[in-house]
């Protein structure tokens, strides 16, 4: 995966720097019962650091559709999440990312310098100007288990009347191609990463996330649907908001790097089906 600063330059392409996170590590067999009991209503919720952030939208661009990229004031934090996205540069020439990469834009960035291909998604954030602060560390450039030619897997986990978890379609996190969607109001962001021997027993979420895959590859397993099982790779989504019930078990299949989007019940997207 590729994490890249574009710094603003007046009347030239911007810089590009490396991209450096805030991103907490986890390995080996994850306790279960502090998500368990959460949904139970005992104790607090897990005590985890995230960032702040002005929302979220989306843009869905089919081939030779165009859109103005950086038109909200402040710093943008953009996921390519399928098709690919190119950037001119001053400094490295042009920078593509795939799905998995992310780019933040400083304000007055210009949207000349970029172009897209495909059939492209993007997730942006509003992030705070001084996002992503003294605690970032360089990333890890893994990039193991990409989509490949596989169609995007957008999936939500719901809970159904029995209390077992199952898989919905979210492909409608996207709107009406060639325009941003409305922005969705976060309670924030953060970044994990899971060693290949991360496990996760069967455990509801404490809160609803909002997840993107941007290296390695992340397995869920529901309860429902005759325990269906759903891998998502490079740049796949998938809402996690089966907060009460069995839940779901947690995979990983190499070095997997995921944003975290915490979304609030009442923001939730209605469910279609």
């Amino acid at each position: 995966m590729l994490s890249v600063h574009l710094k603003c330059q007046a009347g030239k392409p911007p810089v590009a720097e490396d991209l450096p996170l805030r991103m907490p590590q986890a390995s080996g067999v994850v306790d279960p019962e502090p998500f368990r009991a959460r949904a139970r209503g005992e104790g607090p919720a897990l005590d985890e650091a995230f960032a702040l952030t002005g929302g979220m939208r989306t843009l869905h661009l089919k081939s030779g559709q165009n859109a103005s990229l950086f038109d909200l004031p402040g710093p943008l934090l953009t996921f390519v999440v399928a098709g690919s996205l190119s950037i001119e540069t001053d400094n490295r020439g042009r920078v593509t990312l795939v799905p998995g990469d992310i780019f933040l834009a400083e304000d007055g960035v210009d949207n000349s310098s970029t172009e897209t291909t495909g059939d492209c998604r993007l997730v942006q954030l509003l992030v705070e100007m001084d996002w992503p602060g003294t605690r970032a560390r360089p990333v890890n450039p893994a990039n193991t288990h990409s989509r490949g030619n596989r169609e995007c897997n957008f999936k939500r986990m719901v809970k159904g009347s029995d209390d077992q978890s199952y898989f919905r379609d979210f492909s409608d996190v996207f709107g009406v191609p060639g325009h941003w969607s409305p922005i969705t109001p976060l309670i924030g962001f953060r970044f994990i990463g899971m060693a290949s021997d991360t496990f996760i027993d069967w455990h509801p979420e404490i809160v609803n996330n909002l997840v993107i895959v941007m290296s390695g590859a992340l397995e869920l397993e529901v309860g429902g649907g005759a325990g269906a099982v759903e891998i998502f790779r490079q740049g796949d989504i998938c809402l996690a908001q089966d907060r009460t019930g069995v839940g779901h078990i947690d995979r990983v299949h190499g070095f997997v790097q995921v944003a975290v989007l915490i979304v609030d019940d009442s923001n939730l997207w209605p469910l279609l089906n």
